[in-house]
C-alpha cells in the first residue's frame, strides 16, 4: 500500500475520532448551563493548568513512545528495544507525575493564592485539588495510546480520545451535577472520566501489547539516553507550547477579571481551539510516515507528502473558520444567555487555527525527525514573546488584547517550524501544492469582510447569517474548483 493510500486510511479512522470531539460544543453549553459561567470559569482555567502539567509529564516520553516502537515493531528481532524504550517512557512518566502530585498537594494551595485573588482562588483550589489526582492514570493512558500510533494502529486514540472522553465527561458533568451541583461536582466528573479512560487504556495494552515483555524490561532495566535525550526537551517544548495556547486564560482572573469573563472568554477560545482539530484528523497518521521516510533519507517524498497533506488540512478548516466568523454571536449566545456580550475577541483569535492548520504540521517533521531541542528553542522564545505580550495588550485592551498576543505568537511559531523543517530535515512546503485553499478562503474572507461592513441586513437574524455563510461557503468552494487557480499553480 503507498504512503498516500495509508496516510488516507489512517486519517479517516482519526475523522471518526474528530467527529466524536464535536461533542465538545455540547459539554460547553451543558456545563455552562448547569453549572453556571462562574464555575466554567474555574473550570476551564483548572484544566488549562492540569493540560500544562500533563504535556511537561508526558509529552516527550508520549512521542518518544511512537517513534521507537514505529522504529522496531516491524522486527522482531529489535523487541527488546522497544520494550526498553517502553519501560522507560512509563517509568519516567509516571514516576514524574506522582511527584508533581505530591509537590502539588504540599505546595499548590499557596501557588494558587499568590497568583488569584480570594474569590477566585479559593474555587480553583477546590476543584484543581480533585482534578491534579488524574495526572498519573493520564501518564499512563498516554504512553498507551502513543505505542499504539507506533504500530500504525490509529483506532484507539480516535475512540478513546474521540469518542469516550467528550462522551463520558458530558455524561459525568450532568450525573455529579444531581448530587453536587458546585465546583466540587465538575471536578468530581473530570477525575472520574480521567479513571475510566485509565481503564480502557489497560484494555487496549492488554490487547495490543504484551506484559511479559514489558515486566522484562523493567526487571532488566537500563536507561535508554536518546529516548530521554530526546523526550526532555520535547516535554518542556510541549509545555511551553501549551501554555502558550493556555496562557491568556490563565492571565486573564490574575489581572482581575472575573469567572464569567475568563469563562465568556474561555467558551469562544475552545469553540476556536476545535477548529484545531481538523489538523490531528491527518497529523497523527502522518507521524509514522514522517519517522520512516526521513530513515530512509527519501526527502523528496517526504516534502511531498509534508505539503499534500498541509493542503488537505487547510482545506478542511478554511470554510469552518469562516462560518466560525459568521455565527460566533449565536454559538456563544446558545452556550449560555449571559455570554451576550462583545464577541469581537473571537475574530482576533481566528486566525489561531488558521496558522495553527495550515502550517504547524512543519513542527510535527521536525520533532518526529528527532531535533526536539529545535521545538524546544521555539517554545522558549514564543512562550516569553506571548507573556510580554500579554502582559503588555491585557490591561489596555482586556479579552481582545489576549487574543492578539496569542495570535502573534502562533505566527512566530509557524514561521520558525516552516524553516526549521527545511533546514534540519531537508523537508520543504511546496508553494504550489498549497497555493489553491490560501488564495480561494482570502478571497472568500474578502467577500465576507464586505458584506458584514457595508451589507447590514447580513448582521441581523439568523436567516440572514445563513444565507451569507451559503454564500461563502459558495465562493470558497467555486474557488477551490476554480480554473484560474490552476493556472496560478502553475506557473509557481
Amino acid at each position: 500500500m503507498s504512503v498516500s493510500k495509508e496516510l488516507k486510511k489512517g486519517a479517516f479512522v482519526n475523522l471518526f475520532g474528530v467527529v466524536g470531539k464535536m461533542t465538545a460544543p455540547i459539554f460547553l453549553v451543558v456545563v455552562n448551563r448547569l453549572y453556571g459561567p462562574d464555575v466554567f470559569g474555574i473550570y476551564i482555567t483548572a484544566n488549562i493548568a492540569i493540560e500544562i502539567i500533563i504535556a511537561f509529564l508526558t509529552s516527550g516520553f508520549k512521542d518518544g513512545a511512537l517513534i521507537f516502537v514505529s522504529r522496531f515493531a516491524d522486527d522482531k528481532e529489535d523487541q527488546n528495544e522497544l520494550y526498553t524504550a517502553l519501560s522507560n517512557a512509563f517509568a519516567w512518566s509516571i514516576g514524574l507525575s506522582i511527584i508533581v502530585l505530591l509537590l502539588a498537594l504540599t505546595f499548590g494551595n499557596t501557588l494558587l493564592e499568590i497568583v488569584y485573588k480570594e474569590e477566585f482562588s479559593t474555587d480553583l483550589i477546590i476543584m484543581a485539588g480533585i482534578m491534579i489526582f488524574s495526572i498519573p492514570l493520564m501518564a499512563f493512558e498516554r504512553i498507551v495510546l502513543a505505542a499504539t500510533q507506533g504500530l500504525k494502529i490509529m483506532k484507539y486514540d480516535a475512540i478513546s480520545n474521540g469518542w469516550i472522553r467528550p462522551l463520558v465527561l458530558l455524561v459525568f458533568s450532568i450525573l455529579f451535577w444531581l448530587i453536587e451541583p458546585s465546583v466540587t461536582g465538575m471536578a468530581f466528573a473530570y477525575f472520574a472520566t480521567q479513571a475510566l479512560l485509565f481503564l480502557v487504556s489497560i484494555y487496549i495494552y492488554n490487547r495490543e501489547l504484551s506484559w511479559k515483555k514489558l515486566l522484562y524490561g523493567f526487571k532488566t532495566f537500563r536507561l535508554n539516553s536518546e529516548l530521554i535525550e530526546f523526550a526532555i526537551p520535547q516535554s518542556i517544548n510541549m509545555t511551553l507550547n501549551r501554555f502558550l495556547t493556555g496562557i491568556d486564560v490563565l492571565m486573564l482572573p490574575a489581572f482581575g477579571f472575573s469567572s464569567t469573563v475568563v469563562g465568556f472568554y474561555g467558551a469562544g477560545s475552545i469553540l476556536v481551539r476545535e477548529i484545531r482539530s481538523v489538523k490531528m484528523i491527518f497529523s497523527t497518521a502522518f507521524a509514522p510516515f514522517i519517522v520512516r521516510l526521513h530513515k530512509k533519507s527519501l526527502y523528496e517524498e517526504l516534502s511531498h507528502h509534508f505539503s499534500k497533506t498541509s493542503a488537505w488540512v487547510t482545506t478542511i478548516a478554511i470554510p469552518i473558520i469562516l462560518l466560525m466568523a459568521i455565527f460566533k454571536d449565536v454559538l456563544l449566545a446558545f452556550i449560555h444567555p449571559e455570554y451576550g456580550g462583545d464577541s469581537t475577541f473571537m475574530y482576533f483569535l481566528l486566525p489561531i487555527p488558521y496558522l495553527f492548520c495550515s502550517f504547524s504540521l512543519a513542527g510535527n517533521v521536525v520533532a518526529m525527525t528527532g531535533h526536539s531541542k529545535l521545538n524546544l528553542m521555539n517554545s522558549v522564545i514564543v512562550a516569553t514573546t506571548n507573556t510580554v505580550l500579554n502582559l503588555i495588550l491585557i490591561p489596555k485592551f482586556g479579552i481582545i488584547g489576549a487574543a492578539v498576543a496569542s495570535a502573534i505568537a502562533m505566527l512566530i511559531l509557524n514561521t520558525f517550524e516552516v524553516i526549521e523543517a527545511q533546514i534540519v530535515a531537508s523537508t520543504r512546503l511546496y508553494l504550489r501544492d498549497i497555493v489553491r485553499p490560501h488564495l480561494s478562503g482570502m478571497f472568500a474572507a474578502g467577500v465576507l469582510a464586505l458584506s458584514l461592513i457595508y451589507v447590514p441586513w447580513f448582521s441581523g437574524s439568523i436567516l440572514a447569517q445563513l444565507a451569507l455563510a451559503a454564500l461563502i461557503v459558495s465562493i470558497y468552494g467555486l474557488g477551490i474548483g476554480s480554473e484560474l487557480f490552476r493556472k496560478v499553480r502553475s506557473k509557481i
